[in-house]
């Protein structure tokens, strides 16, 4: 009987720790348009020169840097999956030759716990 209880004491015990770290927050990583940072002034990245070199690279012009919602995984109305990766890369190899480093989301860390290489 005193195994059962203990058994039962140790699952409520570590249900409480699991369900303590559930706040979906704790998930909300910088907009897409911060992980690119010239690795040199990673965290004091010019904001404006990151955008006119984002569009010369191939990003639509149309597109709303500073919205939060833009991403280099969405793929345009219309574009095949080819195209999409060839749009994709090259946007990326483009910003690498411009001297950007392009972190991991982790790198940059969530909202909640930044790491200080991607907060503009």
């Amino acid at each position: 009987m005193k195994i059962k209880k203990m058994v039962l004491a140790s699952v409520v015990v570590l249900t409480g720790c699991v369900v303590a770290d559930m706040d979906s927050s704790n998930y909300d990583y910088v907009p897409w348009v911060q992980v690119f940072q010239k690795p040199e002034a990673s965290g004091l990245t010019n904001v404006a020169q990151r955008k006119a070199d984002l569009y010369s690279c191939g990003v639509n012009p149309k597109a709303n840097l500073d919205g939060g919602h833009w991403s280099l995984n969405r793929i345009e109305p219309g574009e095949t999956m080819e195209r999409f990766d060839a749009r994709r890369n090259h946007i990326l190899s483009c910003m690498n030759q411009k001297g950007y480093k392009v972190y991991d989301f982790g790198d940059c860390g969530p909202i909640k716990a930044p790491t200080g290489l991607c907060p503009n």
